[in-house]
């Protein structure tokens, strides 16, 4: 049951981008927008929260409840986030709408663990998704691509956080198939995207990533591969809050 979970993890929740380890506010100045450590577990929260039906993390979708970005949990600022995907690595393609004012974040590659089965302990959980990434950079033909309206972003708005310990409430439906609730002690490690807000109008968000050769799971020995991402969002930003 162990080793079953933490693949379940490894394998649903793989989605962000790569640089060295950094800490620190994610945007500049006035446009400050939270931590990154701290969005990252506020990005887990939204992420979780949603049954299977609506997860955002499953495939294409043309608008509805996947679309919505809202955190369900506080932030500092106004944030919408995007999603991965838990598929094989096809790529796929979201049309939705966003408010206008609000920062983007979200994930190319990234994991998250908590205690469940007998014997696992914050510590060791926290330990998988810290081995989890360094799997992934470690990975000599790790590549991954962000662009926004066709142009790269910059260095500067990506970063490796290690969230805090917190806490995730799981549905009925959830991705993981375990009873609904609250896990406590979970962890989450990736690189993240960070950006400011989109001006009113139709934007285009690309992110992929491949880790080839990166272990998906420090649990065990052996190749468990990290699945590649290849995600376009066509984001339009409208001045009233969309309806999903």
């Amino acid at each position: 049951m162990k080793r079953a979970i933490v693949m379940a993890i490894s394998v649903i929740l793989a989605l962000i981008v790569a640089l060295p380890m950094a800490f620190g506010q994610v945007g500049k100045g006035a446009d400050a927008s939270g931590t990154a450590e701290e969005l990252a577990a506020a990005w887990w929260q939204w992420a979780l929260s949603k049954p299977t039906a609506d997860s955002p993390l499953i495939g294409s979708y043309p608008g509805g409840a996947q679309c919505d970005g809202t955190p369900v949990t506080p932030t500092q600022g106004k944030q919408w986030f995007l999603a991965g995907t838990s598929g094989g690595g096809s790529a796929v393609e979201r049309t939705c709408t966003m408010p206008v004012g609000t920062h983007l974040f979200f994930p190319v590659v990234n994991v998250v663990a908590f205690p469940f089965a007998p014997g696992e302990t914050e510590e060791n959980q926290r330990q998988i998704v810290i081995d989890y990434m360094n799997n992934v950079l470690s990975d000599p033909e790790f590549r991954y691509v962000v662009t926004v309206d066709g142009k790269a972003v910059k260095s500067n708005r990506i970063v490796r956080a290690l969230s805090p310990v917190f806490t995730v409430t799981l549905p009925d439906g959830n991705l993981f198939g375990i009873p609904k609730g609250d896990y406590e002690s979970a962890s989450a490690n990736g690189l993240w995207v960070a950006l400011p807000p989109l001006p009113p109008g139709e934007h285009e968000i690309h992110f992929e990533m491949s880790a080839p050769n990166a272990d998906g799971d420090p649990v065990t020995p052996g190749i468990q591969h990290v699945l590649p991402q290849n995600i376009t969002y066509n984001l339009t930003v409208v001045n009233s809050r969309p309806r999903p």
